[in-house]
């Protein structure tokens, strides 16, 4: 059995449609599951809202309460590389995770995913039209929204992509010896800015409206033009990811 966990269900909805997955409980867990047969393999999707501890329990409730075989962090990625575009796809090949404060001083090692399963990816990748680039990424606890922010982390870890999640699923699925990978999509470039989330938005993808106006009021124009253009860039990862990870499935 596969366990694909994504942190947002904007991130999976199509792939849960593809898949025909079907809602489901999992013991422990209450994160949104989906379940079903796909080209003859047993998927379960959980969707985990965003931040560590959320996608911590998501992966330790599956592992230890189904029949878990491999573990597949997926979902959108800042960019930190100005050779990626919105819609490439990223293979992840180390994960990296920095403290939450310049002051801690607690070294985290880095994380590999399964060389099998990469490899795998690899190959089912190598026929297909879709951008996909080999790299290392970071995960971070928070949205990294200025680009200069994204610069500076590039400068600082070397990875060309950032997530909220991916390390945690990896150092957990390690811990109890499932075998992981990561595969993520670009949703916002190395120049793109991005709207301040964390003032409308709550971790389970829930969107308040109230702070959502007061942003849009205090500049109408700009702030409605990067929503839009963010949701636009969204949809065009969300494209991506979903045949990305349909590939995966494909028998070679």
């Amino acid at each position: 059995m596969i366990a694909l966990l994504a942190a947002l269900d904007q991130e999976a909805s199509a792939l849960r449609r593809q898949m025909a997955l079907a809602p489901t409980t999992i013991a422990g867990l209450d994160a949104p599951i989906y379940t079903g047969i796909y080209r003859g393999r047993t998927v379960l999707l959980a969707i985990t809202g965003m931040g560590r501890a959320r996608a911590e329990a998501a992966a330790a409730a599956l592992i230890e309460h189904a029949p878990v075989t491999a573990v597949l962090s997926i979902g959108f990625s800042g960019a930190l590389s100005a050779a990626l575009e919105v819609g490439d796809l990223v293979l992840v090949s180390r994960l990296l995770a920095l403290p939450d404060s310049d002051d801690d001083a607690t070294t985290l090692p880095p994380c590999d995913p399964d060389p099998t399963l990469l490899q795998a990816a690899s190959e089912a990748f190598g026929a297909t039209s879709l951008r996909v680039i080999t790299g290392q990424t970071v995960t971070m606890s928070a949205v990294i929204n200025a680009p200069g922010e994204k610069q500076a982390l590039n400068g600082r870890t070397g990875a060309i992509a950032v997530d909220m999640e991916s390390y945690w699923i990896a150092r957990l699925a390690a811990a109890h010896g499932v075998p992981f990978m990561a595969l993520r999509v670009i949703s916002d470039a190395l120049h793109d800015p991005l709207p301040p989330f964390e003032q409308f938005l709550d971790a389970d993808g829930t969107l308040h409206m109230r702070p959502l106006a007061t942003y849009l009021l205090r500049n109408p124009r700009n702030n409605l033009r990067l929503l839009l253009k963010t949701a636009r860039h969204s949809g065009q990862a969300q494209r991506a990811l979903t045949m990305g990870v349909l590939r995966l499935f494909i028998p070679r």
